[in-house]
């Protein structure tokens, strides 16, 4: 790291409130059809004429847009990421960083107590707070593509009953199930989500093959058997014991033969690389009780403790940022 990285870093928090911002007054809808000028923006998001222009300027500075004369448009980049309708649509994932903005403010205070400084709550208290959750974990992966990236590295022909624990808007099992029409998927989810995650099966088209089963992991049994238990983003909100009474659970629930396949961040021995994950360990102090980002050394221990096998890492090519840890039941 040299100095121009370093300013880089210490102002990164402008540009990423710029695309915020943006998003939330709907700049980027009100340039869907053409290219718009500035009084006829101004006037769409009920704004200042003179502060709408700095703000359209700055985000043809950041590559979000284009102007010609007196005329703004869209990039490529915002056509497909950043209207509601495309379907890799990001923004509810740029609102969702919004929404944190309060918790990465007190980073401090978290650091000094090593409690967060937001209720753990999994976002299930207030409806709002769920929903803008549950779309922004859709709008990730819908933009990434990870559902396909993932389908091409499993080998799920011979699978007949998925389980996904802790689903969120069910984008893997509804992927999965449209391209492998013998499979059935089962998710299991907290109620406040569930509702939600109700919504995106009702119109997968897949609906009479996904069961959805209220429940909280760390307190019910789940129900069922399968060929494989599915958890993606689940580990790294929870403590290294929970993580290891969930395997044990999950263990229990698979056939002889069965796989058990984990995304998440997955560090390093030294849990710092990769740095996305050393950095999202800072969200789960925020957010979680005793939530961080574990090594492959770590997953694996709690797998081998329920009794897996053959314990293995597989890599994800970008822009994907996680990686996979994958075991079997013999």
């Amino acid at each position: 790291m040299d100095f121009p990285d370093l300013a880089r870093l210490a102002s990164g928090h402008v540009e990423a409130r710029v695309l915020q911002a943006a998003v939330a007054l709907g700049i980027f809808e009100a340039l869907r059809d053409r290219g718009q000028p500035v009084s006829a923006i101004s006037c769409s998001i009920h704004g200042d004429r003179r502060a709408t222009e700095l703000l359209l300027n700055a985000l043809v500075a950041l590559g979000l847009l284009k102007k010609k004369g007196d005329l703004f448009s869209l990039t490529h980049v915002a056509s497909t990421y950043l209207l509601s309708d495309s379907p890799k649509y990001y923004g509810g994932m740029v609102l969702f960083e919004s929404a944190l903005w309060d918790a990465w403010r007190d980073l401090p205070k978290s650091i000094r107590s090593g409690a967060p400084v937001r209720p753990p709550d999994m976002y299930q208290r207030h409806p709002q707070e769920t929903e803008r959750f549950i779309l922004a974990m859709g709008s990730l992966v819908q933009a990434r593509g990870d559902a396909r990236v993932l389908a091409g590295k499993l080998d799920l022909e011979k699978v007949t009953d998925l389980l996904d624990v802790g689903s969120g808007p069910g984008t893997y099992p509804i992927y999965f199930c449209q391209r492998f029409p013998s499979l059935r998927a089962t998710i299991f989810e907290l109620p406040a989500t569930a509702k939600i995650t109700e919504r995106f099966v009702q119109a997968s088209g897949v609906s009479d093959r996904i069961r959805l089963v209220q429940g909280d992991y760390r307190a019910d049994s789940i129900p069922g058997n399968y060929q494989m238990a599915f958890l993606s983003n689940i580990i790294h909100a929870e403590s290294s014991e929970e993580n290891g009474r969930l395997m044990a659970k999950l263990y229990a629930r698979l056939d002889r033969g069965g796989r058990i396949v984990i995304k998440d961040h997955i560090l390093d021995d030294a849990l710092t690389h990769p740095p996305v994950g050393a950095v999202f360990s800072l969200l789960m102090l925020l957010t979680t009780e005793a939530g961080r980002c574990y090594s492959f050394q770590e997953v694996r221990g709690w797998l081998e403790g329920a009794g897996f096998k053959r314990v293995r890492a597989v890599s994800l090519p970008q822009p994907l940022t996680s990686s996979l840890v994958i075991g079997r039941k013999e």
